[in-house]
């Protein structure tokens, strides 16, 4: 075929794949609004857990004290919408904007693009936790699947820095099932699909126009 043929085809396709695209857009910008929700009862579920954990801690503390953690967490909770613009803001760490081998959302050596948004927000608890004396613990024995990286005797949460935090383990994905993050993977088949297409197709046409050129040397 002709690369005129050939240029029409791939025309057609990015009419198909575009969208395609900016449904998935869509689709994530749902998810950001969906998560500050989703993070708030996990994090209230934590400090019930935490504050069941560290009677001893909590009677040190005294009243004034706990309040203060109240007001702390309340603040958190607060603050959720403008955490999870940030850690989802980058668009070019959106699923179908990665290259395929790094896309983070099927299986690969990354954690999935969802799952990471969630785990990342929840970790703010961590700071809070920790200026309270809630975040020492005895390390749990997880299977590898229920964390990014080996399996093994493991603290919940890992310290990464000055003021910064990360929950290690499973926190219990089965939140993100909602109906943006379901949607999500059957639109982002079909988006792969096209691209799939689109991309034999246009290394078709690079063919075909080099094959005119020598026609025409």
């Amino acid at each position: 075929m002709k690369s005129t043929g050939i240029t029409k085809e791939v025309e057609a396709l990015q009419m198909q794949q575009s969208p395609v695209e900016q449904k998935l857009n869509t689709l994530i910008r749902r998810f950001q609004f969906e998560l500050p929700s989703i993070a708030e009862t996990w994090i209230r579920r934590e400090m019930e857990r935490r504050i069941e954990d560290h009677p001893d801690v909590l009677e040190k503390l005294g009243t004034e004290k706990l309040k203060a953690l109240k007001d702390k967490v309340n603040d958190l909770i607060a603050s959720l919408p403008e955490i999870v613009r940030k850690e989802t803001s980058d668009e070019s760490d959106w699923p179908h904007n990665r290259a395929p081998e790094s896309s983070g959302y099927e299986h690969d050596k990354n954690e999935p693009f969802f799952n990471e948004s969630f785990r990342n927000v929840i970790s703010y608890l961590g700071v809070v936790l920790d200026e309270f004396g809630l975040l020492s613990e005895l390390k749990v024995c997880v299977p590898s699947w229920e964390r990014v990286g080996t399996g093994g005797c493991i603290p919940r949460w890992e310290r990464l820095g000055p003021g910064r935090f990360r929950y290690t383990t499973n926190p219990g994905f089965e939140a993100l099932s909602t109906p943006s993050v379901k949607e999500f993977g059957e639109v982002y088949n079909r988006y792969r699909a096209l691209s799939g297409k689109l991309d034999n197709k246009q290394k078709e046409l690079a063919k075909a126009k080099a094959r005119e050129l020598w026609e025409f040397a």
